[in-house]
């Protein structure tokens, strides 16, 4: 089981609860493909070092038959998660979001929009970028670690 689901049923059923209407928003995104987020979660697991979020996501997409040749290439860049452009884009400017948010311009917006994406897509895309990171630190800072 994810240690967040357990973590945040401890805390909290509101938080589970809030947890989970999350997951169900990404899964079942009318616009983005739902494994792009595999992949976001993915590139931060890795740059931040969550151990159970690397493996957990590792295997949920080999298993939805992408190959190690392309998580490799995505956990280097973001930029080459293996989909096409316009998705491309989007799982660049979440991270680019989290990371360098004083670098964000409108024009990042407007590029996103002209390529079809709502400001709701890149919101979606944005949030779950931001959420991973966030609570990845939060489960970090709350794990046992020895002295």
């Amino acid at each position: 089981m994810p240690p967040q689901i357990t973590f945040l049923g401890n805390i909290d059923a509101m938080y589970l609860e809030e947890f989970m209407v999350q997951v169900l928003r990404i899964v079942k995104h009318p616009h983005i493909d739902s494994d792009l987020f595999g992949f976001i979660r993915l590139y931060i697991a890795f740059k931040e070092g969550y151990t159970y979020c690397k493996a957990y996501n590792t295997k949920f997409l080999l298993a939805k038959r992408y190959t190690q040749i392309q998580l490799n290439e995505t956990i280097e860049n973001i930029a080459k998660v293996p989909f096409d452009e316009k998705h491309q884009a989007l799982a660049e400017f979440a991270i680019k979001v989290i990371y360098e948010s004083k670098q964000c311009r409108q024009d990042d917006f407007d590029i996103l929009y002209a390529m079809g994406w709502s400001q709701k897509d890149v919101f979606d895309a944005v949030e779950h970028a931001g959420a991973i990171l966030r609570n990845g630190r939060i489960l970090t800072a709350y794990s046992i670690k020895e002295s």
